[in-house]
């Protein structure tokens, strides 16, 4: 082709693509269309990943967590700080509580002694309680005092008189001195009584009556222990622990790995020594448990009392052992004290007043431990 055949040629083109009917707002409106779909995308891709991650999210959560376990450490817990002597008159003394500045001690024989946590003496006489009837609790300005044979609870002044009783309905006899029928906590106006063999009665103390009962055959459960805070309350299971709801009349089965053998409430949670020698804090609005102590593995775990900012307890053999709520761990021990036979059943604790005291029912003192010593 000749070059004015070329030149021809090419301004064919120039002219064709001149007349063609070019919309340039058209043009526009598909360019900015093709951008949405690419941003539609985009998101739709980013929201794919943020509902993956939420879903792994609520799996975790939902996942059954184990409970943490914590190991003891081995550094010694204070002093024996004193070893009080109680009347002679004590019919196995046992350590109730610190009220209004005064450790308050059942001395059997419907009798209360009190000990003066500045000197280390016993205050005056013992108060005289109406006949029948045993310290089981104290608070301020107000002694709990229980009749098992008459099967009632009673709010009492410090000088020992009643101001109100209310009937549990479950009478019981006890066999021997050591024997504690009815075992009380009080929460705010709940107070809780568990009875040994039969079952748990919840008491509205403002409203002065029964609102719930908890039992089983006989048999079943002990109900030697119990424990109060947060609304609930928990005491021995069937085979582990049972929580309980006094608005819903329901007991939630937590599993320990053993029998709960003391139990207290502190930091939000319930703390129960296990006679598989741990401790298990339990966490009321999740009725389970969120960690486990382990505590001395040759002691048998029993009484458990919080104070001074821990959690304490005591074993057979003669072991107190403290433990931090803030880390869940054992931070000090004391071998040793009390007689050889205390245990669950004969040492009682108590904490307060800037000490641990624990009951020895054999020797008839009361023991002022020093945490810090």
């Amino acid at each position: 082709m000749t070059l004015d055949g070329r030149m021809r040629q090419a301004a064919e083109s120039v002219r064709r693509y001149t007349d063609a009917e070019v919309d340039p707002v058209a043009m526009l409106w598909r360019l900015r269309a093709h951008e949405r779909r690419r941003s539609l995308q985009a998101a739709a891709v980013a929201l794919a990943l943020v509902a993956g991650l939420v879903a792994a999210a609520v799996l975790v959560a939902r996942a059954p967590r184990q409970p943490e376990v914590i190991a003891p450490p081995s550094r010694s817990l204070g002093r024996v700080a004193a070893t009080i002597a109680l009347p002679q008159a004590a019919v196995f003394p046992r350590a109730v509580g610190v009220a209004d500045g005064v450790v308050w001690v059942d001395g059997g024989n419907a009798t209360a002694v009190r000990v003066d946590p500045k000197t280390n003496r016993v205050v005056g006489d013992p108060v005289r309680l109406p006949a029948g009837s045993r310290l089981a609790a104290v608070g301020p300005g107000r002694l709990w005092l229980v009749d098992e044979a008459a099967g009632t609870v009673s709010q009492a002044d410090l000088g020992g008189h009643r101001r109100r009783t209310v009937s549990v309905g479950w009478p019981w006899t006890a066999r021997n001195p050591a024997d504690e029928g009815f075992r009380l906590a009080v929460d705010g106006n709940s107070v809780w009584v568990a009875v040994q063999h039969t079952g748990v009665a919840h008491i509205d103390w403002a409203r002065g009556r029964v609102t719930s009962r908890f039992t089983r055959p006989p048999g079943a459960g002990y109900y030697d222990l119990i424990a109060a805070g947060r609304g609930a309350a928990l005491t021995h299971g069937e085979e582990d622990a049972d929580q309980l709801d006094p608005r819903t009349g329901k007991a939630t089965a937590i599993r320990l790995g053993g029998l709960p053998t003391g139990a207290a409430f502190a930091a939000r949670s319930f703390w129960v020594s296990v006679d598989n020698a741990t401790l298990a804090r339990i966490d009321p609005s999740r009725h389970r448990v969120v960690a486990t102590v382990h505590l001395d593995a040759n002691q048998l775990p029993g009484p458990v009392v919080v104070g001074d900012g821990a959690v304490w307890v005591y074993s057979g053999g003669g072991l107190l052992q403290r433990i931090d709520p803030a880390s869940n761990r054992v931070v000090h021990t004391l071998p040793g004290i009390g007689s050889a036979q205390l245990g669950a059943g004969y040492g009682r604790l108590a904490a307060g007043a800037g000490a641990v005291w624990l009951s020895d029912a054999e020797n008839q003192t009361l023991l002022r431990i020093d945490p810090n010593g």
